[in-house]
């Protein structure tokens, strides 16, 4: 049975619940009010005889106590009511009240309360909402103020870090406003059990996520926070009765770059991404910002090809009308309880207007400009020189934060955890920081606390960063950016302080740390003094990693930056040292790198001349590890680049088993990841060869007849069998009357509300009408 406190609606909100359950209950046409003053009247019902038959008063009153209702009772609405004459007056307020209470205010209103049944408490309102479900589920976020439902969703937050990030979003839910767009979303989502949601930044792509991993957590999904596919991989259930949902926030943030550089990691996404969409009960929620997703479709064949590429599973926010954007700057200004004076500075002279009018407008902003910590000092005027300032210069938003509230050296706590982009677990942020520190040490003289990191983190907690707890039962909890623009404002930061960059570069212990600086991303210009920094460092042996594999991928990470970040030096002879203490047996686990290294080693002509004289021994392991068709029809210039000539290395007949079972490998490779991102869409049994085999015919024969002298013949079986084929398209036919009872089922959770025939501007006004907050 669920208890509602009305926690996460606003007045507005809750004056329209009212007028619903009212209706319902009484079989009444409530008139609802919302321009001028109300004059003791928020609701009202007419007869002939008296316009005024039964008048409405909705008392919200979050965060008061009984004392405060009764003497605004008293002082603000008896006189009205007295003017008004009413046959009948109800009262409806969201707090919980005694019989004493009730009589109390019966009192008050002698004779127009007939009885206390007239004055509705929080009690009162569940009891209706237990009678009349259709109401409950019209009223969405309505849900999320029940006790039951929080504990619910918070049960099946499998881990220390998801419930974290839960009991987070908790707080965030009162904020949200209801568009057309959770409707989309959830429809998508249940049909096609993956939902991509895509926009530029700070339009909301988060909140939405949220909100609907609430709404999925409420039906007993257990939700899973994910930082990497092979996370999910290892908690995906093979029980295809236990309900999952995954979360992958950003998830091309992370990966874009590798996926470029033809990395491992397209497969892993499009494969996880195809195996929920084959398995029962398993949904997936990825977002991304809209430059990436179009990057990564421009570049990656795997992410063309894949579900995620797909425009029937995106979502894509982009704008919000004016009305949306007035009801969001409404919550935050209702929700953080401000002093009335902030309320007033937004409705004097129509600011509000202009706010949701500005170009610059987004909730990060207006998330931004309505944190009570952040304005609870200031004036009236300040506080309108502070919207004006921030939402005409938004890059400006952390600035004066940044400068001016928090210490040097929590400055640069920042800058360390803003080397690491994502989640940062303590312990590996701890031993940066000390790094960071002992540089400050050394070069500025700074006077360090030994508990320097436990202040820092203090310093900046809420108004900065966020931390949430990875593992309970070891206490290993993790850091980040309480909001992504942080990281925007460091970029713009750091590109204006070189010695900032310089400090954060040298302070680096953690080759992970350096991606940022990546100058294929374009973020930044890593100059030569920064490249002779590293170069030295990784001749010195100074680094480390955060990859639990370092052992066996080290030598490539180090092999690759050197050639991709420091172009403009000579790192020969660094690079020739790495070059020499590779383990060709274990060469799989740094082939992406070693390739990178094979294209780009041409002005390290020592490098060059070690692997020209070690060439026939690299390649036959090389060979082994090529997984990608680019790569393998590159063989024949890479033979030719290190003075080799590949025709008489295919004529060997060991070599021509190791090229056959190269060709094998990869065409197969191949038909199973065109059938895994195409045999949901088959529907006869040609399509198989319009989406499969007309391209994996195409790939075999270039391969052959690239790597495999003319007069050997070989034969390449199809993986799949008919049978197995034929299965399929039954099982899609399936899956389509599922998809579509799935849709079916979902609950239309958008609902205006509003009076449809009113214009926008005037809906707007009507929100911002000081009432009673």
């Amino acid at each position: 049975m669920n208890n509602y406190n009305f926690s996460t609606i606003n007045d507005k909100d809750f004056e329209v619940l009212a007028l619903d359950l009212l209706n319902e209950e009484y079989n009444l046409d409530l008139q609802d009010f919302k321009t001028g003053r109300d004059k003791g009247i928020d609701l009202r019902f007419s007869t002939i005889k008296n316009d005024n038959a039964i008048v409405v008063q909705a008392k919200h009153y979050l965060k008061s106590n009984f004392k405060t209702l009764c003497r605004n009772l008293q002082k603000e609405e008896l006189d009205k009511v007295v003017a008004l004459n009413p046959d009948r007056y109800i009262i409806v307020t969201s707090q919980d009240l005694s019989p004493q209470n009730k009589d109390e205010i019966k009192s008050i209103f002698h004779p127009f309360i007939k009885t206390s049944n007239d004055i509705f408490s929080s009690q009162d309102l569940n009891k209706l909402l237990r009678k009349h479900k259709e109401i409950e589920k019209k009223h969405f976020k309505l849900w999320f103020s029940s006790t039951e439902i929080i504990s619910n969703i918070l049960n099946n937050a499998i881990e220390g870090r998801t419930r974290s990030y839960l009991e987070r979003i908790k707080l965030k839910i009162p904020l949200y406003v209801l568009t057309e767009n959770l409707n989309k979303a959830n429809k998508k989502l249940a049909r096609e059990k993956i939902l991509l949601i895509t926009g530029d930044p700070g339009v909301g792509k988060t909140t939405l996520a949220e909100v609907l991993l609430f709404e999925k957590a409420k039906t007993k999904h257990k939700i899973y926070l994910i930082n990497t596919i092979r996370e999910a991989e290892d908690v995906i259930s093979t029980n295809d009765k236990e309900k999952q949902i995954f979360y992958f926030d950003d998830f091309l943030g992370e990966v874009y770059y590798e996926i470029i550089a033809g990395s491992q990691k397209e497969s892993e996404i499009a494969g996880f991404v195809e195996r929920i969409k084959h398995t029962p009960n398993k949904f997936i929620i990825l977002s991304t910002r809209t430059v990436i997703l179009e990057q990564a479709r421009s570049k990656s064949e795997k992410i063309k090809r894949s579900k995620i590429e797909t425009g029937k599973y995106e979502i894509v926010l982009n704008s919000y009308s004016n009305l949306e954007k007035a009801e969001i700057l409404y919550n935050h200004l209702f929700f953080q309880f401000l002093h009335r004076k902030f309320f007033e500075t937004v409705v004097e002279e129509k600011l509000f207007m202009w706010i949701i009018k500005h170009k610059n407008y987004t909730p990060r902003i207006i998330e931004f400009i309505t944190q009570k910590e952040r304005i609870k000092s200031f004036s009236k005027f300040e506080f309108k020189e502070f919207i004006i300032k921030h939402l005409t210069y938004p890059e400006e938003i952390w600035e004066d934060s940044y400068l001016n509230q928090i210490e040097y050296l929590d400055r640069c706590l920042l800058q360390t955890i803003f080397t690491f982009q994502r989640g940062i677990e303590e312990s590996i942020l701890r031993t940066a920081y000390e790094k960071r520190l002992q540089f400050e040490k050394r070069v500025n003289n700074k006077q360090i606390s030994s508990e320097q990191f436990g202040l820092s983190v203090k310093n900046l907690f809420h108004g900065f960063i966020i931390s949430s707890i990875i593992n309970v039962d070891q206490k290993k909890k993790q850091f980040n950016f309480v909001n992504p623009s942080v990281s925007d404002f460091l970029i713009s930061y750091f590109n204006k302080n070189y010695s900032i960059k310089k400090a954060t570069v040298e302070s680096i212990i953690y080759l992970e740390q350096f991606e940022i600086f990546n100058p294929e991303k374009e973020k930044f210009k890593f100059e030569v003094e920064l490249q002779q920094i590293m170069n030295l460092n990784i001749q010195k042996d100074k680094y480390d990693s955060t990859d639990k594999f370092k052992q066996y991928k080290f030598i490539g990470y180090k092999m690759e930056m050197l050639l991709k970040y420091c172009k403009n030096i000579n790192v020969d002879s660094t690079l020739l040292e790495l070059l020499k203490k590779i383990d060709l047996e274990n060469i799989w686990w740094i082939h992406k790198s070693f390739t990178y290294t094979l294209n780009n080693i041409d002005n390290c002509p020592k490098s060059f001349a070690y692997i020209q004289k070690e060439f026939l021994n690299i390649i036959e392991s090389y060979i082994k590890n090529i997984d990608d068709v680019d790569e393998a029809l590159k063989l024949k210039s890479l033979f030719k680049k290190f003075g080799y000539k590949f025709q008489q290395y295919s004529e060997e007949e060991n070599n021509q088993n190791n090229l056959i079972d190269l060709i094998s490998k990869i065409t197969t490779e191949r038909e199973k990841e065109l059938m895994d991102s195409y045999k949901s869409d088959i529907e006869e049994w040609e399509d198989y060869d319009s989406f499969v085999y007309d391209e994996v015919k195409e790939i075999k024969s270039s391969l052959i007849n690239t790597l495999i002298p003319k007069n050997i013949s070989i034969y390449i079986p199809r993986h799949y069998e008919k049978e197995e084929l034929e299965e399929q398209i039954v099982k899609n036919k399936k899956e389509r009357r599922n998809a579509s009872a799935r849709e079916a089922n979902t609950i239309d959770i958008h609902n205006q509300n509003i009076n449809k025939s009113t214009i926008e501007n005037k809906k707007i006004e009507d929100l911002f009408y000081i009432n009673d907050i």
